[in-house]
């Protein structure tokens, strides 16, 4: 194994208008920017008392350039389960997107705009949520969002509490993948000669690598429908486990044939916490090729999974 110039694995923590010129838009709230862990989450339904999530989890990350990831993994609470289905359960586990937002200190509210998400119907929606950022004492701060009524796939109104991470010393290697980086195609190609094999797409898809030392991605395919009423049925639930989304600890390794070796250790969302997956990376101004270890598929072909990334922002538009 290289020499590690950079490592990072965190333990589970508790539990309008959009254009690119928007760093103007976001000098208004510079105490957003940066990487947000989830504490707690209470869900209410009007008339009934707030109910705890359990085992709530998840990550929120905004830039200076505009995007936002969130995602948000825990148990559907029983008194809100009622007579959902175990796939629909499963539907409701995991929730979030990615975009842009604008964030307005004044009113207090977060704007957001989804590029996609949990289902294809978060796809070019709109939505916004209150929000406050509070100093806690000897502490990093927190953040309070609060879904509003209406909002997919959310349950009941969502209040969650977040914590900012500090940003930590990395080193150029480990800076030079620190981004929003927006899918581009994803195939397979043989192992010996690298013939292309197949070649695909995806709905908006991004990988975020924080300076915080955590990855999150949303990766959605292109052969989702849209639910007839805004929650899906149990079928329409079955339909959605084609959607990918998950956020990590991040280890960088320099070196190699390849300019480098990634790890994802799995926090929360659509894989097993706990699990790691190994990605090589290659940045070539603003893109980055990742490339999986080579495997062995149905025909006998050692064959290698290869994925093209554009980048959206950098290092310095993730820091505060």
């Amino acid at each position: 194994m290289p020499r590690a110039t950079f490592c990072f694995v965190a333990l589970l923590v508790l539990g309008i208008g959009w254009d690119r010129s928007s760093s103007q838009a976001q000098s208004a709230a510079q105490t957003l920017v940066g990487t947000w862990l989830l504490t707690s989450e209470q869900l209410s339904v009007e008339g009934a008392p707030a109910i705890p999530a359990q085992g709530a989890r998840g990550m929120l990350v905004f830039d200076r350039a505009g995007y936002y990831f969130e995602l948000v993994d825990r148990a559907v609470p029983a008194a809100l389960a009622g007579n959902l289905s175990d796939a629909q359960r499963a539907f409701y586990r995991i929730n979030g997107s990615w975009g842009r937002y604008q964030a307005d200190r004044e009113t207090g509210r977060i704007a957001f705009e989804s590029f996609a998400g949990r289902s294809v119907d978060l796809t070019g929606a709109k939505f916004s949520r209150p929000f406050a950022v509070a100093s806690v004492r000897d502490e990093q701060d927190r953040l309070t969002t609060t879904s509003q009524s209406g909002e997919l796939h959310t349950l009941a109104v969502a209040t969650r509490v977040w914590q900012r991470v500090p940003a930590m010393n990395m080193p150029p290697e480990a800076r030079a993948v620190v981004g929003f980086w927006r899918h581009e195609v994803e195939g397979q190609k043989r192992e010996d000669n690298g013939e292309l094999m197949s070649e695909v797409k995806r709905d908006p898809s991004v990988i975020v690598y924080t300076p915080t030392g955590f990855v999150g991605v949303h990766f959605p395919t292109r052969n989702r429908t849209g639910f007839a009423a805004a929650e899906p049925t149990e079928a329409e639930a079955k339909q959605q486990g084609n959607y990918l989304g998950y956020y990590a600890a991040l280890g960088v390794y320099p070196g190699g044939r390849h300019q480098g070796l990634i790890f994802h250790n799995i926090l929360g969302g659509g894989l097993t916490i706990g699990s790691t997956l190994r990605r090589f990376f290659d940045v070539r101004g603003e893109d980055v090729d990742l490339t999986f270890p080579a495997g062995t598929n149905r025909q006998g072909i050692r064959s290698q999974t290869y994925v093209k990334l554009h980048r959206l922002s950098k290092f310095e538009d993730m820091v505060e």
